[in-house]
Order: C-alpha cells, then sequence, then structure tokens
C-alpha cells in the first residue's frame, strides 16, 4: 500500500520577481493614464511646436505670459515678464503659465523652436503621474500587480481632472494623490518618517512653483502627515513641527521668488459663488453617459466634484463588504488615515463657502464664521476646488478597502476594479473635453509689420484690451500678440489672472497717459482715431487694422503707412 504523498504549495514568487511585477504594473497605470489623456483628446496637444490650439481664453493668457518671458532679460521675480501688460508687467505667475517649466526652460530659449508650448506635455506627464502614483498607493494594501495596475488606472479616468483641461496648470491632481499616498504607506522607522517629510517638501516645492491652490490643498495635508508621524512614535513633536515649519517657509519664499505677490495681489471676488453644491459628488454636470444632470448655481462649476459612476459603485461594494468582511475590517489599521481624513473633510467645508447649497438652492449662510478671514477668502476664492481632496480621499479609499477586504479572495478584488474601470471609462464623455472645442488663431501676414523691428520698442492696442477690466476682443489681441513676441516688442493687452489695476483707467482715456511715444506702434480702435489725428499722429491701415506713429517718425514703417492714409 504506498503512502500518500501531500501536494506541495505552490512556490511563492522570489521578491526579484514580485518587484518586477510591481514595476510592470506600475508602467501599466501610467499608460493607462495616458491612455485616457489621448482618448480625451490630447494628442494633438501634445507636440511641443504646435501653438495655434492655445490661442483661446485661460490657455492664451498661459502661452503668452511664457512667450513674453522667453524675451525678457532675467530678472527678479523669476518669471517677470515686464515686456507683457507695458508698461505694467507681468509674470508667467500671475498668468498661471507654469512657472517652474518656463524657468527650467528659459536657459534653452536659443535651441527651442519660435512656436514652442509646454502646455500639452505638461497635460500628458498630469495623467502618467496620476497613475503612478494611484498604483502606488494600492501597494499599500497589496502587493498584487493587477489591483495596482486597474486601481492606479481608475484613478486617472477622474472626471475632475479632465474638467480642468481649461485650467491646465490646475490638472496635478496627482500631487493630492502623492500626499494621500504618503499618508497612507508604512512608515517603519525614523529614517522612513524623514524620508516622506523630504518627498512632502518636494511635493510642496513643485505645488508651489505650479499654482497657490495647490499649496492651500498639500500644506494642510503635509500638516496631516506630520500629526500622523508623532502619533505613531516615528519622529518627535519637535523634529516634525520643525520640518513643517520649513516646508510653510519654502512654500512662502517660492511664492515670493516666482512673483506670485505682484500684480494686485492674490484677492479677488467670488468667494460664496464659486463653491461646491452638498450633491456635488454625485452631480455629473453633463459629464456623464449613466447618470442625470442635477441642479446647480450658475458658478459653481468651480466647485464641480463628479466620481463617476464607476468610482461611486466601487464605493457601494466597499460600503456592502464591511459588514460582509467583518473580520477583515476590524483587523484594518483606521487611525493611520485619520489625519488625513479630517484634514480633507475641513477642505470639504471649505469647498461649500459661506453659501451653502443643496441642488443649487441655498440651505445655510456661514457669513458669519468667514467674515474674520476675508483675505484669505478672497485670495482662494474659488473654494469648491478644495472639493478635490475629499473626491480622491473617496476614491482611494474604496480601491483600498476592496482590495484589503478581499485580500483571501483576490479574484473578487480584480473583477471589481476591473467592472469599475470599464464603466468609470464607459460613463465619461469624452466630448466635455475642452481639448476637442476648435481654436480659431488668425496670424498677421502682412510683411510691413517686420519693418517695426529695429526703429520702434513697443506695439500698443488702443485702449488697451484686459479681459475683466475693461473692452477684450480676443482674437484681435491674440493676433496683435503673437505678432509682438516674434518682433520682440512689448505689448500692452491681454489676459492674467491677476492684472494691474492701473490699466482700468486707460481703457477710457482718449490717448495714452503722457502723450504719444516716438518708439510706440499704435493699432488703434476706430472709434478712437480721432484723437490720434488731432494730436498730430501719421496714421494708415496695416492689413486692415488703423496703426498711427508720431508724425516726425520718418522710419520705413512710418513711410509705409502714407500707402492707405487714414486722415
Amino acid at each position: 500500500m504506498s503512502e500518500s504523498v501531500p501536494n506541495p504549495s505552490p512556490p511563492s514568487p522570489s521578491p526579484a520577481a514580485s518587484h518586477r511585477a510591481l514595476v510592470v504594473a506600475r508602467v501599466l497605470a501610467v499608460l493607462g493614464g495616458l491612455g485616457w489623456f489621448l482618448w480625451m483628446g490630447g494628442g494633438p496637444v501634445l507636440p511641443p511646436t504646435r501653438i495655434d490650439w492655445m490661442m483661446r481664453e485661460d490657455w492664451a493668457a498661459h502661452i503668452f505670459g511664457w512667450l513674453f518671458f522667453r524675451n525678457a532679460d532675467w530678472q527678479l521675480p523669476l518669471g517677470a515678464a515686464p515686456n507683457h501688460f507695458y508698461p505694467y508687467g507681468s509674470s508667467v505667475a500671475l498668468t498661471d503659465g507654469n512657472p517652474w517649466f518656463a524657468v527650467l526652460l528659459k536657459p534653452f530659449n536659443g535651441l527651442l523652436p519660435v512656436d514652442f508650448q509646454y502646455t500639452g506635455p505638461w497635460l500628458g506627464l498630469c495623467y502618467a503621474l496620476m497613475g503612478y502614483f494611484g498604483a502606488r498607493l494600492v501597494e499599500t494594501v497589496s502587493p498584487r500587480p493587477v489591483p495596482v495596475a486597474l486601481g492606479g488606472a481608475l484613478l486617472a479616468l477622474s472626471p475632475v481632472m479632465a474638467a480642468r483641461f481649461g485650467h491646465p496648470t490646475l490638472c496635478a491632481h496627482w500631487l493630492l494623490v502623492a500626499l494621500l499616498w504618503l499618508n497612507l504607506r508604512d512608515v517603519a522607522d525614523a529614517r522612513a518618517a524623514t524620508r516622506s517629510l523630504g518627498l512632502a517638501a518636494l511635493f510642496n516645492a513643485i505645488a508651489s512653483g505650479t499654482h497657490p491652490y495647490w499649496v492651500a490643498m498639500l500644506m494642510p495635508l503635509t500638516l496631516a502627515l506630520g500629526v500622523r508621524l508623532v502619533w505613531s512614535r516615528k519622529l518627535g513633536l519637535a523634529r516634525v513641527a520643525g520640518a513643517c515649519a520649513g516646508i510653510a517657509a519654502l512654500d512662502v519664499g517660492l511664492f515670493a521668488l516666482f512673483g506670485y505677490f505682484g500684480g494686485s495681489g492674490l484677492g479677488a471676488e467670488g468667494f460664496g459663488d464659486f463653491s461646491a453644491d452638498l450633491a456635488t459628488l454625485v452631480n455629473p454636470l453633463g459629464w456623464s453617459r449613466l447618470l442625470p444632470d442635477l441642479p446647480a448655481a450658475p458658478r459653481q462649476g468651480e466647485g464641480f466634484g463628479y466620481l463617476g459612476a464607476g468610482a461611486l459603485l466601487l464605493l457601494a461594494l466597499a460600503a456592502v463588504s464591511l459588514p460582509l468582511r467583518s473580520r477583515e475590517a476590524r483587523a484594518l489599521d483606521w487611525r493611520r488615515g485619520l489625519p488625513a481624513a479630517v484634514v480633507v473633510l475641513l477642505m470639504a467645508v471649505y469647498a461649500l463657502s459661506s453659501r451653502v447649497t443643496w441642488l443649487g438652492q441655498p440651505v445655510a449662510d456661514l457669513g458669519a464664521l468667514y467674515a474674520p478671514l476675508v483675505k484669505a477668502t478672497n485670495a482662494f476664492r474659488a473654494s469648491g476646488r478644495f472639493v478635490w481632496p475629499l473626491d480622491y480621499l473617496l476614491v482611494v479609499g474604496a480601491v483600498l478597502l476592496v482590495v484589503r477586504l478581499w485580500r483571501g479572495v483576490p479574484g473578487v478584488a480584480g473583477a471589481a476594479l476591473a467592472v469599475a474601470l470599464a464603466v468609470q471609462a464607459y460613463d465619461a464623455r469624452e466630448d466635455k473635453s475642452a481639448l476637442f472645442k476648435p481654436v480659431r488663431f488668425q496670424r498677421l501676414r502682412s510683411p510691413d509689420w517686420a519693418a517695426l523691428e529695429g526703429p520702434y520698442q513697443h506695439l500698443a492696442l488702443f485702449p488697451p484690451h484686459v479681459q475683466w477690466v475693461c473692452r477684450y476682443d480676443e482674437p484681435l489681441v491674440n493676433a496683435l500678440a503673437y505678432q509682438a513676441y516674434r518682433l520682440k516688442l512689448t505689448f500692452n493687452s491681454g489676459y492674467a489672472s491677476r492684472t494691474p489695476q492701473a490699466l482700468e483707467a486707460e481703457c477710457h482715456a482718449p490717448l495714452p497717459p503722457g502723450g504719444l511715444d516716438a518708439r510706440t506702434a499704435y493699432v488703434v480702435l476706430p472709434e478712437h482715431l480721432r484723437p490720434f489725428l488731432d494730436a498730430g499722429a501719421r496714421c494708415g491701415r496695416v492689413e486692415g487694422l488703423p496703426v498711427c506713429v508720431v508724425s516726425g517718425n520718418t522710419d520705413a514703417f512710418a513711410q509705409g503707412l502714407a500707402r492707405q492714409p487714414l486722415r
């Protein structure tokens, strides 16, 4: 009678093989993010030499902030463009033009093509990093490559990120996911804790040179990380407090270095209007194929927080799994995520603003609460954006709960994530992407403009056209601004997030302050032409546009105006 020999257990994969599998999963999550970006219209905007697509609204502000900075001499603050909105000046920061990219690329200005933009590649990078840090987050509860790849890709399909294409610097949602990763990952000892604070400092530094709103979200999450490290006794209170103070000082210093404190300051109207509605997490606002739109107030697009049908489905499964897998739920270390959860909930409350609404209708007035904080609320008037951390915490929480609770039955977690990813992809209406909207940019073609180079230093539109301040003819402004950039002239009009207050007085002036300047060519609106003629200016038409210079100019451009004179 032969002895029965038990079947041997399959050998566990070696640490090296497991690591390689995780690397592959991260790469797949990155590719998933990039693939989704291409599906949402990212392909045509990726080539750096394509700039026409940016000649609209906020994109135009970004591209001209960068282009005029290219022509400017180095000076402080970094990113300063004194030749833009001349003579007041502006900066890459005040045109939301991504100061880090602009400053890092400027040393190579002579090697770059004349038509060059970095916004498209930046958007692609944001999606790649979203997939990467999403994958790293899933790794905190599972070393299995399938949930790591699927969970990372699911985060990259977030509707709130795609909805920000119109404001590219606000597409760096990966920074939020990276800070959540630091808050939730294992910290074995003091050395690992110190590395976490170092990474938090790095992410804050990137945020400081990208957009102030990111710092306003990342710094509270950094403080939450510090609380967790002290609470878990990985680092002492004094050391963590010193590190957090240093990170805050770094943020302020970079703000000053990049010129965020210039212009008319960081304040503006809108707090209480640019808010998140109480139903924002389930309100698609046109982005869903599966769920109906719900009412919202006119300016609450800034508080868009729709999770997506796939993420909502996964949240429901996570909620059902808690009682079904109660033993696994009791084993979870809930304290690890508690500091971050508290901070995220506080930011979500701020997202509701002083006028709390449900389906667009006011339900509470918190004006008295925010009255002492008017400077802060004016600086961060689009309070609705502060719902984004809650969005990602909920999606991350759903992914991590499903993976962790069903770790003993990995097929369930993998199938759930695959279904959620498929539903999320199907639910999203790609036609809502701003990248699909056509942009018409008409360059000025007449060779007569080239004669401005040399005798003239400034091209001016009179009266100035400044978005939100005075009359603004976008196609005309963009055409003239691009011509001024090509000829290395200054220009006085455009679009910026914060503009000099003195410009408003010029919108209604009959003539430029101080009279006509011999080094300036003025493109004058027809209804303002008479004061120029009465002042003795020499005026004519160039490419159909009325242009004036001082009468004493005898250069080739001035003489060319006589071919189509205006009297």
